[in-house]
Protein backbone atom coordinates (compact mmCIF):
# COMPACT_ATOMS: atom_id res chain seq x y z
CA UNK A 1 0.00 0.00 0.00
CA UNK A 2 1.02 3.39 -0.89
CA UNK A 3 1.76 5.71 2.34
CA UNK A 4 0.30 8.55 0.93
CA UNK A 5 -3.40 6.93 0.96
CA UNK A 6 -4.49 5.73 4.16
CA UNK A 7 -6.62 2.24 4.53
CA UNK A 8 -9.99 3.47 3.48
CA UNK A 9 -8.82 5.52 0.33
CA UNK A 10 -7.10 2.52 -1.04
CA UNK A 11 -9.92 0.66 -1.41
CA UNK A 12 -11.54 3.16 -3.87
CA UNK A 13 -9.16 2.01 -6.27
CA UNK A 14 -9.36 -0.53 -8.52
CA UNK A 15 -8.42 -3.90 -7.69
CA UNK A 16 -4.60 -4.33 -8.16
CA UNK A 17 -5.44 -8.32 -9.02
CA UNK A 18 -6.49 -7.87 -12.69
CA UNK A 19 -8.07 -11.67 -13.08
CA UNK A 20 -10.59 -12.30 -15.67
CA UNK A 21 -14.08 -12.14 -14.00
CA UNK A 22 -12.82 -8.60 -12.76
CA UNK A 23 -12.29 -7.12 -16.06
CA UNK A 24 -15.22 -8.47 -17.78
CA UNK A 25 -17.10 -6.74 -14.61
CA UNK A 26 -15.67 -3.40 -15.41
CA UNK A 27 -16.51 -4.20 -19.25
CA UNK A 28 -19.99 -4.50 -18.19
CA UNK A 29 -19.69 -1.79 -15.77
CA UNK A 30 -18.47 0.62 -18.57
CA UNK A 31 -20.73 -0.57 -21.18
CA UNK A 32 -24.08 -0.07 -18.49
CA UNK A 33 -22.81 3.31 -17.91
CA UNK A 34 -22.60 4.06 -21.94
CA UNK A 35 -26.20 2.48 -22.72
CA UNK A 36 -27.44 4.40 -19.65
CA UNK A 37 -25.62 7.87 -21.06
CA UNK A 38 -26.84 7.47 -24.26
CA UNK A 39 -30.54 6.72 -22.91
CA UNK A 40 -30.24 10.00 -21.13
CA UNK A 41 -28.74 12.02 -24.48
CA UNK A 42 -31.94 10.49 -26.47
CA UNK A 43 -34.46 12.08 -23.67
CA UNK A 44 -33.00 15.13 -23.74
CA UNK A 45 -32.46 15.32 -27.29
CA UNK A 46 -36.41 14.13 -27.88
CA UNK A 47 -37.11 16.52 -25.41
CA UNK A 48 -35.37 19.74 -27.41
CA UNK A 49 -37.20 18.47 -30.54
CA UNK A 50 -40.34 18.23 -29.31
CA UNK A 51 -39.79 21.95 -28.00
CA UNK A 52 -38.41 23.22 -31.01
CA UNK A 53 -41.91 21.48 -32.89
CA UNK A 54 -43.87 23.23 -30.65
CA UNK A 55 -42.34 26.75 -30.43
CA UNK A 56 -42.37 27.00 -34.46
CA UNK A 57 -46.00 25.79 -34.63
CA UNK A 58 -46.18 28.68 -32.18
CA UNK A 59 -44.72 31.05 -34.17
CA UNK A 60 -46.18 30.13 -37.68
CA UNK A 61 -49.56 30.33 -35.66
CA UNK A 62 -48.73 33.88 -34.27
CA UNK A 63 -47.73 34.78 -37.63
CA UNK A 64 -50.83 33.63 -40.10
CA UNK A 65 -53.34 34.82 -37.12
CA UNK A 66 -53.96 38.63 -39.10
CA UNK A 67 -54.69 36.96 -42.11
CA UNK A 68 -56.98 34.58 -40.95
CA UNK A 69 -58.78 36.65 -38.66
CA UNK A 70 -59.30 39.18 -41.55
CA UNK A 71 -60.69 36.18 -43.91
CA UNK A 72 -62.87 35.23 -41.01
CA UNK A 73 -64.14 38.77 -40.86
CA UNK A 74 -64.74 38.85 -44.57
CA UNK A 75 -66.79 35.30 -44.38
CA UNK A 76 -69.08 36.20 -41.62
CA UNK A 77 -69.74 39.66 -43.57
CA UNK A 78 -71.12 37.85 -46.36
CA UNK A 79 -74.85 37.18 -46.78
CA UNK A 80 -76.28 33.91 -46.52
CA UNK A 81 -76.77 34.15 -50.50
CA UNK A 82 -73.28 34.51 -50.99
CA UNK A 83 -72.19 32.22 -49.02
CA UNK A 84 -74.03 29.67 -50.42
CA UNK A 85 -72.70 30.57 -53.99
CA UNK A 86 -69.14 29.94 -52.46
CA UNK A 87 -70.56 27.07 -51.51
CA UNK A 88 -70.68 27.51 -47.52
CA UNK A 89 -72.89 28.17 -44.76
CA UNK A 90 -72.90 30.01 -41.77
CA UNK A 91 -72.35 27.51 -39.40
CA UNK A 92 -68.68 26.15 -41.52
CA UNK A 93 -67.32 29.72 -41.16
CA UNK A 94 -65.67 28.69 -38.39
CA UNK A 95 -64.77 25.21 -39.67
CA UNK A 96 -62.72 27.03 -42.36
CA UNK A 97 -59.64 27.23 -41.14
CA UNK A 98 -60.03 23.23 -39.55
CA UNK A 99 -57.21 21.41 -41.75
CA UNK A 100 -59.71 18.50 -42.69
CA UNK A 101 -62.11 20.60 -43.65
CA UNK A 102 -63.30 20.23 -47.24
CA UNK A 103 -66.30 21.85 -49.28
CA UNK A 104 -69.21 19.22 -49.82
CA UNK A 105 -68.76 17.92 -53.53
CA UNK A 106 -71.17 19.40 -55.82
CA UNK A 107 -73.37 16.80 -58.23
CA UNK A 108 -71.97 17.24 -61.73
CA UNK A 109 -74.81 18.96 -63.84
CA UNK A 110 -75.13 18.09 -67.85
CA UNK A 111 -74.11 20.94 -69.93
CA UNK A 112 -77.15 21.69 -72.27
CA UNK A 113 -76.31 21.25 -76.02
CA UNK A 114 -76.08 24.76 -76.74
CA UNK A 115 -73.65 25.49 -73.97
CA UNK A 116 -70.76 24.48 -75.99
CA UNK A 117 -70.12 23.87 -79.21
CA UNK A 118 -67.76 21.80 -81.39
CA UNK A 119 -66.38 24.21 -84.75
CA UNK A 120 -67.82 22.29 -87.90
CA UNK A 121 -64.50 21.49 -89.34
CA UNK A 122 -63.90 19.86 -85.88
CA UNK A 123 -67.06 18.21 -85.69
CA UNK A 124 -67.55 17.03 -89.69
CA UNK A 125 -63.92 15.10 -88.75
CA UNK A 126 -64.67 13.66 -85.52
CA UNK A 127 -66.84 10.47 -86.70
CA UNK A 128 -64.19 9.62 -89.27
CA UNK A 129 -61.96 6.36 -88.25
CA UNK A 130 -58.23 7.23 -89.25
CA UNK A 131 -57.06 5.65 -92.38
CA UNK A 132 -55.67 1.99 -92.05
CA UNK A 133 -52.22 3.22 -93.46
CA UNK A 134 -51.70 5.58 -90.42
CA UNK A 135 -52.48 8.68 -92.33
CA UNK A 136 -55.27 11.45 -91.60
CA UNK A 137 -58.61 10.80 -93.79
CA UNK A 138 -58.92 13.59 -96.45
CA UNK A 139 -61.40 16.25 -95.23
CA UNK A 140 -64.79 16.39 -97.56
CA UNK A 141 -65.30 18.94 -99.48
Amino acid sequence: MNSRHSQEQGTLFTIANHDRTALEIEALRHAAIHARDKAIADGILRLFSTLGRGLSFLGSTLRSWPTRRRTYENLRSLTDRELADIGLTRGEIARVFEPDFRLPAKPETALPATAFRLPAAVAANANQAPAANGQQPAAAA
